[in-house]
């Protein structure tokens, strides 16, 4: 079963990560976003195995119930990535206000691996 995962915006700060049935296009499990789970998000998404039914110590939502498995009912498409990490689509306006918001305004990088400067 293929699954994607997208990230989606109410408003600022109000934003949840969700893991969506391609072939129903269904919501079947959430989080709600911060800045840790959305690094993992934009970098290598370790998090997001859509079949796994606990997570440890992350809060996530599994059996979304009716009212919510549209994931327009979730807000407004930031990023979408492929189950497999491919970027599948990113809306550029509400992606960069996210990166200020989540990131930029707590002086954090969104990828970490990446180094300032040689010295």
């Amino acid at each position: 079963m293929a699954f994607r995962i997208e990230w989606r915006r109410r408003s600022e700060g109000d934003e949840t990560i969700l893991v969506i049935e391609e072939g129903t296009n269904a919501v079947v499990k959430t989080w709600q976003a911060d800045t840790d789970l959305l690094q993992d998000f934009l970098n290598d998404m370790a998090t997001f195995d859509a079949s796994a039914t606990a997570d440890g110590d992350r809060k996530t939502t599994n059996g979304v119930d009716s009212t919510h498995r549209s994931p327009q009912a979730w807000g407004d498409l930031v990023m979408a990535r492929a189950d497999d990490g491919e970027v599948l689509r990113i809306e550029p306006g509400p992606y960069w206000e996210g990166i200020a918001f989540w990131f930029r305004s707590r002086g954090r990088d969104p990828h970490p691996a990446r180094r300032r400067g040689s010295g």
